[in-house]
């Protein structure tokens, strides 16, 4: 494999087997081409995907897997892509080795190898499902048109959701990249083995979040089934930290983390009902916000409070909500100031905690600063039709 070290460095003892083994286990597609597009490796599950050996893959060109009216244009992207004048990303239809077409979100990074030579990492996953998905909600929309106004509601909503997924999908595929990019250009610390995890969390949370976006039309709709299990704070806790790890360094932020006005401890009981994934989304965007809000070097807080009944979840920031936008701030297209901000953080915050029965609320001044407070109550109501209702009757968490 290629990699952004120096020949004359050496990596810590081990550490390039278990970045060989995270990278071959990984549930992202993974390849890496030459300045010529030749495939130099190929992992697993990128094999998988295409229905190709590694053997048949490695040493051909990369346009093996395009459909036959796209390779010269693909071919002039990697072109450009290598002397670095464009950035390759998008969604891109590809072609299999039985002839089949599959849909792919793909991104790719530019490095160097050892002997200073480019290369390109792409990080591929199937979305072919999610792209049938469209269609046939397209299909029912059409059906549904000139029936009652309620139903209208899904034509108009669909482009939203859409908008909503990609914000998502955005912080998860650049914690991967960056991870990546850090692993190929340092010896492998500590710190940096931790970084690698986030290459199969945040591919197994894209792979969530493209199979399951039509939850958020449902949570607008107010009709969306919640399938709790109970969660430990501190888990919650531990991944959205991971999460917004890239965020932190970036601004030299730091976050403080309270438990009813002390600090956390690591093995602290408390817990709630909920959609894990869903309620990671929440305080991932909340936390995200305060950081991007908050003054360089300075303090974010995020203090949890038992309530008894519900846990009350309080992010302090040193910022300053802009007052333009506070009547309208959990509202679609919320934004002020923030680059590349889509104005869906907020809102996506508010649908979950309300499917979770929860309220959400701010405080802001100049002296104050902002404070976000998400009140979630500690056990969900039984749904005797649900099927999950067995699992949480029982006892079972997940």
């Amino acid at each position: 494999m290629a990699n952004g070290t120096n020949s004359s460095q050496t990596a810590a003892p081990g550490s390039a087997d278990r970045l060989y083994k995270i990278i071959e286990s990984t549930p992202v597609g993974i390849c890496i081409t030459d300045k010529g597009g030749i495939f130099e490796y190929v992992n697993p599950t990128y094999c998988r995907l295409y229905g190709y050996s590694e053997s048949e893959l490695v040493g051909n060109h990369f346009t093996m897997v395009v459909p036959e009216g796209n390779r010269d244009y693909l071919s002039q992207l990697h072109d450009d892509f290598m002397q670095q004048t464009v950035e390759l990303r998008g969604e891109w239809a590809v072609q299999r080795r039985d002839g089949s077409i599959m849909n792919i979100l793909a991104d790719a990074s530019y490095i160097l190898d050892v002997d200073n030579e480019p290369k390109k990492v792409t990080f591929v996953m199937d979305i072919t499902r999610r792209k049938q998905m469209e269609v046939e909600l397209e299909r029912t929309v059409s059906q549904l048109n000139q029936e009652i106004e309620e139903r209208k509601q899904l034509e108009r909503t669909k482009d939203e959701v859409e908008k909503m997924m990609r914000h998502d999908l955005r912080n998860p595929l650049n914690a991967i990249l960056i991870a990546t990019q850090l692993l190929m250009s340092h010896d492998l610390d500590e710190q940096q083995r931790g970084l690698v995890n986030m290459i199969q969390d945040s591919g197994q949370k894209l792979n969530y979040m493209i199979s399951s976006s039509i939850d958020f039309i449902r949570m607008e709709e107010g009709t969306y089934h919640l399938k709790p299990r109970r969660l430990r704070v501190t888990d919650l806790v531990r991944t959205v930290m991971q999460e917004t790890l890239p965020a932190r360094e970036a601004s030299e932020v730091t976050v403080s983390l309270l438990l009813d006005g002390a600090p956390m401890p690591g093995d602290a009981g408390c817990a709630l009902e909920g959609e894990r994934i869903h309620l990671e989304n929440l305080f991932s965007n909340l936390l995200r916000n305060a950081i991007e809000a908050s003054p360089q070097g300075s303090e974010v807080v995020w203090e949890t409070l038992d309530r008894g009944d519900s846990l009350e979840f309080r992010i302090h920031n040193e910022g300053v909500i802009p007052l333009e936008i506070r009547s309208e701030f959990f509202k679609r297209f919320s934004t002020s100031g923030k680059r590349n901000g889509t104005g869906l953080g907020t809102h996506i915050a508010k649908l979950i905690t309300s499917a979770h029965g929860g309220t959400i609320r701010f405080e802001t001044g100049l002296e104050q600063g902002t404070t976000l407070f998400v009140e979630l109550p500690v056990q969900q109501p039984l749904d005797e039709s649900s099927e999950d209702f067995f699992y949480r009757s029982a006892g079972q968490t997940g």
